[in-house]
């Protein structure tokens, strides 16, 4: 488990930090003293405990090490080295660029082994190298840190806890801190505009004269930067011969980046290289039932490892028992000689599982149904956005609204949450963002009729829909009230809601970061509208907050049968992409 990774300068500026757990301030305080400041290595004594405990370790690090130098013209200026403190080794990469360094840094426990450290060091450079919002380095970085994690424990008596260490902040030596306090700039106020963008305040002083509304009324800051809303436009999609505009995926994005920096390699290379990921993801298999005829018993032992191993990731236990049954029925009775090896079967068994359920409709699916609707001359299409109480439903609303009008349709945005206060305008100011993004002027609108009771939510749906008809709008959008999915009173209105409204699509938005509850909201909101009625897609929100722990996505699409057309990785319109269920797969079969 990498239990730090750092990216800094020599003036001590940290430019990126990656801290999941203890705050290990003793070990990367020694490795600037002794490696970046009195230039020394400490290689350990013949015979002494570590060597033994760490020498096969070792021995592959450095072979891998020569591996990755002599890879590509782009390493020329980089350098790798090891370090090791107090139980806890150090992986870094020095990169040297315009006479200018900044320092790559990885700690992890002595007794675990990280799956190829140097190669991991050099993918995270080629990100931080080709990303200019740290944001979007960020996702890249929870996706890369997941490869890495697959680590084996060389040592059960083991002991990282530290209270001192969890207690000290970082700090680089008083010399460090020196440098970086002179560089260290004064904090600068952070201003709102009104339709949600901010702006760092220049001024030094303070904000008295701001604060003085004696004089003239004032005019607040009207030209906003949308590009902060819009996010990178130019990754969110790609338009097709046809002109329609698709969606692309987190997986897509992160691999075009490493694959552009990347030097190409030999066939035999990359042969090689992935027969090496593919036999090390279910490694811990091998140990239980490998050259075995297998037994129920051997069968058991690979069902509990498997179980625990999708429990970590967020998978609900019953669905993970449910997953693994049919893996069970195929390795009883069976014989390693009959496939290449039991550990295959489990992993293929189980990745042909997880990708039958995940496989969602593509994107061009509702744009051709957009489109044949369009042609019958049936009226707007129809979609409602519903969900529990803060999973994001307004904010994916704007993106999936930002998306078809980058179709060229005109879409009609219904405030329909009559109970929230503030729904309304936060909706006007997504829709004022929106229309200043627009091509045309009038290519998106706003319908509302304020705040109320129950009642008003259908009238309002009904009558957006027959304003959107009267007015050539292509795409309705029904913005609906947050509600606890175990509440009866408050569930039981969306059936109403669906006969009155009638949408063509009900999307559901859903939180990566809910864990097993998941389960009983997918499945409460999709019995909610009636027995004819049920949920069509999911949008799975803050898909950028949770790492590899996407269990979440498992146990909605399990629970329900119904697939997951987006998810959301950010605050911004364009933080939006279709769901990879490679990278999915790979996520939780890491």
């Amino acid at each position: 488990m990498i239990e730090q990774f750092l990216i800094f300068r020599p003036s001590g500026v940290v430019e990126f930090n990656y801290q999941p757990g203890k705050n290990l301030v003793s070990v990367t305080n020694a490795f600037i003293e002794d490696v970046l400041i009195l230039e020394r290595k400490f290689v350990p004594v013949e015979g002494a405990e570590d060597e033994s405990q760490n020498h096969e370790e070792d021995f592959a690090a450095e072979e891998e090490k020569q591996s990755v130098e002599n890879s590509g013209i782009e390493d020329i200026n980089n350098t790798f080295g090891t370090y090791s403190h107090d139980r806890y080794s150090l992986k870094y990469l020095i990169w040297t660029q315009n006479e200018e360094k900044l320092f790559f840094a990885m700690v992890y426990p002595t007794l675990l082994t990280v799956k190829k450290p140097y190669e991991f060091l050099r993918n995270i450079k080629l990100l931080w190298d080709n990303t200019d919002d740290k944001d979007k380095f960020s996702q890249f970085f929870n996706l890369k840190v997941q490869e890495v994690q697959d680590v084996r424990r060389i040592d059960t008596e083991h002991d990282v806890s530290n209270s001192e260490e969890r207690k000290e902040p970082i700090s680089f030596t008083s010399r460090k801190v020196k440098e970086y306090r002179k560089s260290k700039k004064g904090k600068r106020s952070r201003k709102w505009n009104e339709d949600g963008t901010f702006y760092e305040d220049q001024a030094d002083g303070d904000d008295a004269k701001a604060l003085d509304f004696s004089g003239d009324s004032g005019s607040y800051q009207q030209n906003a930067n949308l590009s902060q809303l819009v996010g990178d436009k130019a990754r969110f999609g790609t338009r097709t011969k046809s002109g329609e505009f698709l969606v692309s995926d987190l997986s897509e994005e992160m691999d075009r980046i490493l694959s552009e920096s990347k030097p190409k390699k030999s066939d035999s290379t990359g042969d090689s290289a992935a027969g090496s990921s593919s036999s090390h993801s279910f490694g811990f298999l091998r140990n239980i039932i490998g050259g075995k005829k297998i037994q129920k018993e051997d069968v058991k032992k690979v069902k509990n490892a498997l179980s625990e191993h999708l429990i970590k990731k967020n998978v609900a236990p019953n669905v993970a028992n449910s997953l693994i049954f049919e893996i069970e029925k195929q390795l009883v009775g069976s014989t390693t000689a009959s496939f290449t090896s039991v550990e295959e079967t489990a992993k293929k068994s189980l990745e042909k599982q997880l990708i039958k359920l995940l496989t969602p409709n593509s994107s061009i699916d509702l744009l051709n149904e957009i489109q044949n609707k369009q042609s019958r001359e049936e009226g707007p299409y129809v979609i409602s956005v519903v969900g529990v109480n803060g999973v994001g439903k307004s904010t994916n609303l704007s993106k999936l609204a930002y998306w078809f009008l980058q179709n060229n349709y005109r879409v009609l945005i219904t405030a329909c949450d009559t109970f929230r206060s503030g729904a309304v305008e936060q909706l006007r100011t997504h829709v004022n963002n929106l229309s200043n993004l627009s091509q045309e002027k009038h290519q998106i609108e706003l319908f509302e009729g304020g705040y109320g009771g129950s009642d008003l939510v259908a009238k309002i749906a009904t009558g957006a829909i027959q304003y959107a008809k009267d007015h050539q709008f292509d795409i309705v959008l029904l913005d609906t009230a947050g509600r606890r999915h175990n509440d009866a009173q408050l569930m039981t209105p969306l059936a109403s809601f669906a006969r009155a409204a009638n949408p063509d699509k009900i999307i559901m938005v859903g939180e990566a970061l809910v864990g097993t509850d998941s389960v009983m909201q997918a499945k409460n909101f999709d019995k909610a509208f009636g027995a004819n009625r049920h949920l069509d897609f999911f949008i799975i929100s803050k898909c950028d907050t949770v790492g590899d722990m996407i269990g979440s996505m498992v146990n909605m699409v399990f629970a329900t049968g119904i697939p997951i057309l987006f998810v959301g990785t950010g605050q911004t319109y364009t933080d939006l992409r279709t769901l990879s269920v490679e990278w999915a797969v790979n996520m939780l079969m890491s």
